[in-house]
C-alpha cells in the first residue's frame, strides 16, 4: 500500500507489482478450486497486494496468531461468532471452512489464511484438513495461505505438511520492491532522501509507510526510528524474537558483520565462535533473507577474486546493528535527536554508499542481460554488467564525495584486473565532478552519471 498526496492529504492507492496480480489473476479464473502460498518477508507488502487483488471479489481473511492450536481455533471461532455465525468454542478446521463457506454462494471466494505458518507449525494436519475439505466442496474456493515465515516455506513447509503439499498449486514470493518502484510508489520525497530513505527501509513499502514525505531522511529517523513510541522503533526486535532462538549467538554475529567483519574467518577472529558454528547461523540468516553471500560476477578468468563474502542484505537490519546496537546505552540515556547527533550523523554519509551502489546497479541492470559487482583481491568493481549484444559496462559510484580523475584511474586499474577489457566505463556521483575528470568524459574514455529519477 502506497501514499499519494492530494489536496493536503494523503490517499491509499495501489503501484505495481503487475506480475504478482497476474498470478493471482491465473489461478482465480482457473474452474473448481485451489490453494496458494503466498510468501515474502514482514513489511513486504504482501497484505496490500491481497487487498488490492480481492477489492472487487467476495473474500473472507484470518489472521493466525502465535499461540497453541486449541487457542488458535477458538480465537478463529470467537471472530466467527462476532459476525453472527454459529460455530462450536473448539471447532476443528474443517467445520470453520465449513462454516464461513456456507455464507457465500453466489460467486468464487477468495479464503485468505494470514500469517498461517502459526496454525501449520502446531498442527501438522492443518493442510490435510483444508484439502480434505476443497475437494468435497461444492463452491469453487480460491485458498490464499500467506505468510511472513520466507525461510519456512522455502526449507520446511514441504516436510511439515508431506504429501498434502501436492495440493498446492502455486507459490508466489513476494519480493522487495526496487528503488525506482519505491519512487513511483511512494511520491513526494526529494532525491536526495530517497536515496537516504532506501539505505534505510530498503524495497520494503510497510516501512516506507511510517516515513513522512514532509521531513528529510534525519527528522525521520528521529521521529520514526528511535522514537520509543514509533512503530519502528520495536519493529527489529520484535521480529527477531519470533522468528530467532539463540538471540545472543544471532546478534553478535550481525553486529560483527556491520562493523566491516564479512569474511567467515573474520566473523570467527571477532567473536570466537567455531567457523563450524558460524556457518550454521548464517545459513540460517540467509533463509531469513537477512544476510546474503556475495560473489564476484561470473567472468570467465576469477584468479585475481574473493571467493565470496557475508552481507548484511536487508537494509533494517543494517542500520540496526551499525548504529542502535552497538550504542544501546546512548540509546536509552539520551534523547532521539541527541542520540542521532552522538551516533549517526557524522557516519551517516558513509553508510549510505553500499545502498547507493545497489541503486547504481538496479538502474544499469534494468535494462541490461545480467549485473552483479566485482570483487577483486586488491580493488572491487561496483558495477559489472553483460549488455544483451555481449558488451561490458563497468562503474564504480560514490553517493557523498565529488568524484576526480583519480577515481577514473581506479576504475580502470580495477577494469584491468578484472581482465575486462573494451567495457564501457561509468562514474556514478550525486555530489558531481571535478574538472579534470569532466574533461576525459569530453573525450569519451568514460561517462559521468547519476541516478535518474525520472
Amino acid at each position: 500500500m502506497c501514499w499519494n498526496r492530494q489536496k493536503g492529504k494523503f490517499i491509499k492507492m495501489f503501484v505495481g507489482r503487475t506480475a504478482e496480480l497476474k498470478f493471482l489473476e491465473h489461478y482465480y479464473e482457473q474452474d473448481g478450486s485451489r490453494i496458494l502460498v503466498v510468501y515474502g518477508q514482514r513489511g513486504v507488502g504482501k497484505t496490500a497486494l491481497l487487498r488490492k487483488f480481492t477489492e472487487k471479489k467476495v473474500s473472507v481473511t484470518y489472521v493466525a496468531r502465535s499461540c497453541s492450536d486449541r487457542e488458535q481455533r477458538y480465537q478463529w471461532a470467537c471472530e466467527l461468532e462476532s459476525n453472527g455465525v454459529e460455530i462450536a468454542g473448539y471447532p476443528e478446521y474443517s467445520e470453520i471452512f465449513q462454516q464461513i463457506s456456507s455464507e457465500f454462494h453466489e460467486k468464487k471466494l477468495v479464503f485468505v489464511i494470514d500469517e498461517f505458518h502459526y496454525i501449520a507449525k502446531n498442527n501438522a494436519a492443518f493442510l490435510e484438513q483444508l484439502v480434505d475439505y476443497m475437494n468435497h466442496a461444492s463452491e469453487a474456493i480460491l485458498f490464499v495461505l500467506c505468510t511472513s515465515a520466507a525461510g519456512w516455506v522455502e526449507n520446511s513447509m514441504v516436510g511439515r505438511f508431506g504429501s498434502a503439499a501436492l495440493s498446492i498449486s502455486g507459490l508466489l514470493k513476494v519480493r522487495e520492491m526496487h528503488f525506482e518502484e519505491i519512487v513511483k510508489c511512494f511520491p513526494g520525497f526529494d532525491k536526495k532522501a530517497y536515496i537516504e530513505n532506501y539505505a534505510v527501509l530498503g524495497g520494503m513499502p510497510g516501512l516506507w509507510n511510517c516515513f513522512t514525505p514532509e521531513w528529510n531522511t534525519r527528522d525521520n529517523i528521529i521521529q520514526n526510528v528511535l522514537t520509543k513510541e514509533s512503530r519502528l522503533y520495536n519493529e527489529l526486535s520484535t521480529f527477531m524474537f519470533e522468528e530467532l532462538r539463540e538471540l545472543a549467538v544471532y546478534n553478535t554475529i550481525l553486529a560483527a558483520m556491520a562493523r566491516g567483519c564479512n569474511k567467515l574467518n573474520d566473523i570467527h577472529r571477532h567473536t570466537g565462535f567455531s567457523r563450524a558454528k558460524i556457518s550454521v547461523y548464517l545459513k540460517n540468516l540467509m533463509e531469513l533473507e537477512l544476510v546474503e553471500k556475495v560473489f564476484s560476477f561470473d567472468l570467465d578468468d576469477r584468479g585475481d577474486t574473493q571467493k565470496g563474502i557475508y552481507r548484511i542484505s536487508n537494509p533494517f537490519v543494517r542500520f540496526y546493528f551499525r548504529f542502535l546496537f552497538p550504542n544501546g546505552t546512548l540509546l536509552k540515556e539520551l534523547e532521539p535527536e541527541a542520540f542521532y547527533r552522538a551516533a549517526v550523523e557524522a557516519v551517516f554519509p558513509e553508510y549510505v554508499e553500499e545502498a547507493y551502489r545497489r541503486i547504481c546497479r538496479e538502474e544499469i541492470g534494468s535494462i541490461s542481460k545480467s549485473v552483479g559487482e566485482w570483487l577483486g583481491k586488491a580493488g572491487t568493481l561496483d558495477v559489472v554488467s553483460r549488455e544483451r549484444d555481449g558488451s561490458m559496462v563497468v562503474a564504480n559510484c560514490s553517493y557523498s564525495r565529488q568524484m576526480g580523475i583519480e577515481d577514473y584511474e581506479w576504475l580502470t586499474y580495477c577494469a584491468a584486473k578484472a581482465k575486462i577489457s573494451n567495457a564501457v566505463l561509468c562514474l556514478y556521483s550525486e555530489v558531481g565532478f571535478d574538472a579534470k575528470l569532466q574533461q576525459i568524459a569530453a573525450q569519451n574514455e568514460v561517462e559521468l552519471c547519476s541516478i535518474n529519477m525520472e
